[in-house]
Parts: structure tokens; sequence; C-alpha cells
């Protein structure tokens, strides 16, 4: 008997199928990466585009509304409506340390904004508390943007 060729023969499916492996795994990993980096891209663009319709209905309702009880409610509902405590969790759950902290700036700016329309009834688009906040707001934002390009 050849031990010689059936000891390459053995030898030979062994290296074949841990070359199987060590691709299917390599393969696994980027299959992965390429999943997660498609997760946190779709759910950046969806937070941003959150802060941004929020940021637009309380500029809405600061023309529109005269009442300042009827104004600061329907800033609340517009808000609440608008999904971005959900998303920002989401960005709490899925996103690096960076990116979280500046998501929570831009949040906590955002709500600052919508609750001058309690505390200044009398704020209009021109005020400088509210041009004041809107920058504020705005520059937190990019900064959200910025960290979040850099992550992707």
């Amino acid at each position: 008997m050849n031990w010689g060729s059936q000891i390459s023969t053995v030898i030979g499916v062994v290296l074949g199928i841990g070359a199987t492996l060590l691709g299917d795994r390599v393969r696994y990993r980027r299959e992965q990466a390429t999943r997660s980096q498609e997760v946190l891209r779709d759910l950046y663009v969806r937070y941003l585009n959150t802060l941004n319709e929020s940021s637009s209905s309380i500029r809405l309702i600061v023309i529109k509304e005269t009442d300042p009880a009827a104004r600061y409610q329907a800033a609340l509902d517009a808000f609440r409506e608008s999904s971005v405590l959900e998303h920002r969790y989401e960005i709490n759950l899925l996103a690096p340390l960076p990116v979280k902290e500046k998501s929570d700036q831009a949040y906590r700016l955002l709500r600052k904004l919508r609750d001058l329309l309690e505390t200044k009834p009398d704020i209009t688009l021109t005020s400088t508390d509210y041009l004041e906040a809107l920058d504020q707001f705005h520059n937190a934002r990019k900064e959200l943007q910025e960290i979040m390009r850099a992550n992707l």
C-alpha cells in the first residue's frame, strides 16, 4: 500500500476544508461589517431628517400660531409626532459614544428651541433668543453630521 499518496490526499483535504472555512469566515465578517454600516447610515439619515423636520415644525408654529398656549402645545405635539426621541434611543443603542454624545447635544438644543415657545410667549423668528437657540442647534447638528460621517 502506498501511504504517501494517502497521506498527501488527507493533507490536501484538510487544507482545502480549512481554506474554505477561512474564506467563509472572512466573507461573513465582511458582510456583517457592511450590514452594520448600512444600518448605521440609515439610522443616521433618519435621525438627521427627524431633527430637521422638528426644527422646521417649530419654525412654522412660530410663524402661524399667535396664542402662546396653543403655540407651545402645537410645538409639543409636533415634537412628539416627529419620532425624534425614538430615533435618539436607537442612536444610543447602536452608535459609538462620540456619535451618541453629539446626538444628545443636538436633541437637548432642539428641545431648548421648542421650550422657548413656553418661556418666551412673544417670541418671533427675529427674536434674539430664538436666533441664538436656532444657531446653537444648527451648530450642534453640523457637528453631529461631521462625527457621523467620520464614523461611516
